[in-house]
């Protein structure tokens, strides 16, 4: 939920107002709460394209993404401790695997013994100790109506996910200087279960290492009449966020929103933990309700806007994870 009271970009670092929430759920059915601020759209300034970039952003697959988001959405559920979450998680290892990561999986405690992080991994070129990238998704999908009913999760999130896979695929042949790690956390939506163990899990030096932290959750819902995002993260997030609106006026034609009042997605955890991260989503994502229902399906999905906050991405990303 949002709030409907606007103020001028760019936003200046504040305290947030707004407590961050870990309930896991930004849209659907639930008590009403007040809604963080966000400021009016607007497009930073633009830079010269670079050529590499180009040629890079030149590699996302629209019909690639929608494939992977199908495979998402055909389960019935993906709740965090379902047998489909657990075949998705499979099929993601694999799927990772096969693109040249080394893969490997963090136990969750939710019920059912399924639930788990699914963590990828290319090392840089750099000098060690080398700071690390991570791009971050959740997995799992839930149906607020009960535990039983269709939660095909095709925006919320399985567009973050076939989003995290589609970048996965234009790195993994990309020198770079940087470490990359992109992670897809279950149990998100009963509460930020994967992302909590992971941030709580990280050694001091681990920690230190994290230069940023990109997180996509909900990136197809077409809420706006102009393609738009949502950047939203907290003071210790401010360069990440004038870096993704660079990118967004260079390489795009998103109209950009920005927040530092970040709650109840995956960059909370690290944000409290004094780890930039962003959440890149949506415009308007108060607006879509089709999030936690069976109605949140592949064919309500925008893939021209999913793939232009990939451009975006993977744009930021190029510059962040430095050329070797």
């Amino acid at each position: 939920m949002r709030q409907t009271n606007m103020e001028a970009t760019p936003v200046v670092p504040t305290t947030p107002t707004v407590p961050h929430r870990h309930g896991g759920c930004r849209t659907g059915h639930r008590p009403p709460v007040p809604r963080p601020p966000v400021s009016a759209p607007s497009r930073a300034a633009r830079v010269a394209p670079d050529p590499d970039v180009v040629t890079l952003l030149g590699t996302l697959s629209r019909d690639a993404f929608l494939a992977d988001l199908e495979t998402l959405a055909a389960h019935h559920t993906r709740r965090s401790e379902s047998t489909g979450f657990d075949e998705v998680a499979a099929w993601a290892q694999a799927a990772l695997a096969d693109a040249g990561y080394t893969v490997t999986t963090q136990p969750v405690p939710r019920g059912g013994g399924h639930c788990r992080n699914v963590i990828a991994d290319r090392p840089g070129s750099g000098a060690e100790p080398r700071d690390v990238v991570l791009v971050t998704a959740h997995l799992d999908s839930i149906n607020l109506s009960g535990p039983a009913e269709p939660a095909p999760g095709a925006d919320d999130n399985g567009s973050g996910s076939a989003g995290l896979l589609a970048l996965a695929r234009a790195l993994a042949g990309r020198p770079a200087e940087r470490d990359l790690r992109l992670i897809l956390f279950g149990g998100e939506e009963e509460g930020l279960f994967g992302s909590m163990t992971y941030v709580a899990a990280l050694p001091d030096d681990e920690r230190a290492r994290i230069r940023a932290v990109l997180n996509m959750d909900m990136i197809g819902g077409r809420n706006t009449r102009e393609p738009g995002v949502l950047l939203e993260g907290a003071a210790v997030s401010q360069d990440v966020i004038d870096a993704l609106a660079r990118a967004a006026a260079t390489y795009t034609d998103l109209a950009v929103t920005t927040s530092l009042h970040p709650f109840n997605s995956d960059h909370v955890p690290f944000i409290d933990a004094g780890i930039p991260a962003v959440l890149t989503i949506e415009a308007d994502d108060s607006a879509n309700t089709r999030p936690h229902t069976a109605n949140d399906t592949v064919d309500m999905v925008d893939p021209d806007l999913a793939v232009e906050i990939l451009r975006m991405n993977l744009a930021y990303l190029a510059e962040a994870l430095g050329r070797a």
